[in-house]
């Protein structure tokens, strides 16, 4: 199951890797045409011309009466949440992003923790047949929600602040403090919160296929478990960031240059589903 594990992990890395350095490459090319089109005669930023005293007035100085001159925008979908189906359920989260941001991305990043660590125990099955540790996902899956989700939702907020927005290239300079700063910290982090809380839990079973039991082994006194945590920070910080780096500097920069703020916990959050795979095989090993 191990070996099945790792080679699975390692094809879905490298589909992950290929496709993430194609998307973020383009999109980084696409930056600085997309910003030089506000200066090209009609191009989206540019105001139609009109006959008359207007023909060469900056859009700055218009008067609203002059509206009509400017460029249409397209509504956003949160304009549109008298819709159903995905587009007005997508409105929906929109609002609640503006209304309720923390509690939104928290209960998102729970939900995509749950399917994350699913899908993980699924592939790293026993060839005897598999049934669901439910224990061990909702443990990972609120980590993700009241862990990492908090602590991300700040880190990306200061970054947006301290980074000057005229900056050249400030999309690159926010994905290497992500991937030097933010990285290090937040996986010591993760591998020290899960080993604790585990330990904490040790006597707690819990399986799909049967009632909550305590029928585990006593736990250990919190000394023992936080040596044993700084034991697989130790022991699997380099690897883990090694195999971070394989995808998610491609993923950040996707998320930096093109994402809108509002939403780059979750793009992140969505991708956490291929890394939960990796940091759960790295916690249980």
């Amino acid at each position: 199951a191990g070996l099945r594990a790792e080679a699975t992990l390692e094809m879905v890395t490298k589909n992950m890797r290929r496709e993430l350095v194609a998307l973020a490459l383009l999109a980084t090319s696409l930056l600085p045409s997309a910003h030089g089109l506000a200066s090209v005669p009609g191009g989206p930023g540019a105001t139609l011309p009109k006959s008359g005293s207007l023909r060469h007035t900056p859009r700055s100085q218009l008067s609203p009466s002059d509206s009509f001159l400017r460029a249409p925008h397209p509504p956003r979908l949160s304009e549109l949440r008298g819709g159903g189906g995905v587009a007005g359920l997508w409105a929906k989260y929109e609002g609640l992003l503006d209304s309720e941001p923390l509690k939104t991305r928290i209960w998102s990043g729970f939900i995509i923790g749950i399917i994350g660590d699913a899908v993980c125990q699924y592939l790293t099955r026993p060839a005897g047949g598999f049934v669901l540790d439910v224990k061990r996902m909702l443990i990972f899956a609120a980590w993700g929600a009241f862990g990492f989700t908090p602590v991300a939702f700040k880190w990306y907020s200061a970054m947006e602040g301290a980074v000057p927005k005229d900056l050249p290239f400030r999309f690159l300079v926010k994905t290497i403090l992500d991937q030097t700063i933010f990285s290090t910290g937040i996986t010591s982090i993760t591998f020290m919160c899960i080993t604790i809380v585990e330990g904490l839990l040790s006597r707690l079973e819990w399986k799909l296929n049967a009632l909550p039991n305590l029928s585990g082994p006593s736990a250990l006194a919190i000394p023992q478990l936080v040596e044993e945590g700084w034991v697989k920070v130790t022991r699997n910080l380099w690897p883990t960031l090694v195999e971070n780096w394989k995808v998610w500097p491609a993923v950040q920069l996707l998320n930096f240059s093109v994402v809108p703020v509002k939403f780059q916990v979750l793009f992140v959050n969505l991708v956490a589903i291929w890394w939960n795979f990796v940091l759960s095989m790295m916690q249980h090993k």
